[in-house]
């Protein structure tokens, strides 16, 4: 009877050590978990900042184009007008050298 309540003794600390070895086991696993849980937290918080800032970024640079495409389109209306201005004053010009000789010969038809 002597070795079987040994047995059972000896039986009840390996269970006993099992049963502690699954609870640092579960634990384990547990801390994986929660450190896999931050993992994943971080990698998506930093995934939203970045985008975020490729959106600002873009906007920014969308903002900058359009502004650059609004100076450019005054540009180029500048000098369209400056260059029909240039023209309407030539043909003024010219329009008034052509009345006084128009003007010369009108009056060298009827008065001869």
């Amino acid at each position: 009877m002597r070795r079987e309540g040994h047995l059972e003794a000896q039986g009840e600390r390996l269970l006993q050590d099992l049963l502690a070895q699954e609870k640092k086991l579960v634990s384990k696993v547990e801390e994986a978990k929660a450190k896999a849980k931050a993992i994943v937290d971080e990698a998506n918080a930093e995934a939203a900042a970045i985008l975020e800032a490729a959106r600002a970024k873009a906007e920014a640079l969308a903002q900058s184009e359009a502004e650059a495409g609004r100076k450019e389109e005054e540009a180029v209306k500048q000098s369209i007008l400056s260059a029909a201005k240039e023209t309407a004053e030539a043909l003024s010009a010219k329009v008034a050298a052509n009345r006084a000789a128009a003007a010369q010969m009108v009056l060298e038809k009827v008065l001869p």
